[in-house]
């Protein structure tokens, strides 16, 4: 459990206007992040290892009177008091699960043992502007990873596959320059699926 207070605390902030197309640093004057997190682990057995996390987050700043406007007032007055709203890029949940399962074995000559891995991640709506915006805010999200290979005392090779069930997310929204009204974002990575092949050196 936590409670955090921040005075004179520094935010990038993107101005929407013709003048000020680029991002820059802000003062907010007070800002607070209190939450609670909870974490497990647990093998059942010599070979199956599991685990577990969740966090509850509330960030808000207390103190933030000369905030750019949201995108959706662009146009209008040059700063605005955003005292109260959600601090950027804080899900109010995120949490994961996963864990692996090995059987010992041989790859040729090599004594080791074969596993299995899944990890799965998921984290709650969450505004990605530091003005808080309706146009900005970001849906909740869930991915989905995996390994497969082997693995002795210096030698490990295995496939892996991240994002497996090419879940559509972006990472960042963030407004343009020109008070026109327009966004851009920044999409997460798609389906991706690779090898490893990695040796440590022993004395």
């Amino acid at each position: 459990m936590y409670n955090t207070q921040i005075k004179n605390f520094q935010t990038q902030v993107q101005l929407a206007d013709l003048s000020l197309n680029r991002g820059f640093l802000a003062n907010a004057e007070e800002v607070r992040v209190r939450g609670i997190e909870f974490d497990v682990n647990a093998k059942p057995g010599n070979y199956v290892s599991l685990y577990g996390a969740v966090a509850y987050t509330d960030g808000i700043y207390v103190t933030f009177t000369n905030a750019p406007p949201p995108l959706e007032e662009t146009g209008g007055a040059t700063f605005k008091d955003i005292s109260g709203g959600d601090l950027p890029g804080i899900s109010k949940w995120a949490g994961s699960l996963g864990g692996e399962v090995a059987q010992p074995g041989k790859l040729f000559n090599l004594d080791g043992k074969y596993f299995l891995a899944l990890d799965s991640y998921y984290r709650s709506t969450f505004s990605s502007s530091a003005s808080p915006s309706k146009y900005l805010v970001i849906d909740g999200y869930g991915l989905l990873n995996a390994r497969l290979g082997f693995q002795n005392h210096g030698f490990t090779i295995y496939v892996w596959g991240r994002n497996l069930l090419n879940t559509n997310y972006y990472e960042q929204l963030l407004p343009a320059g020109g008070s026109a009204g327009h966004y851009a974002g920044m999409l997460g990575d798609p389906r991706t699926l690779g090898i490893t092949l990695r040796y440590s050196f022993q004395e």
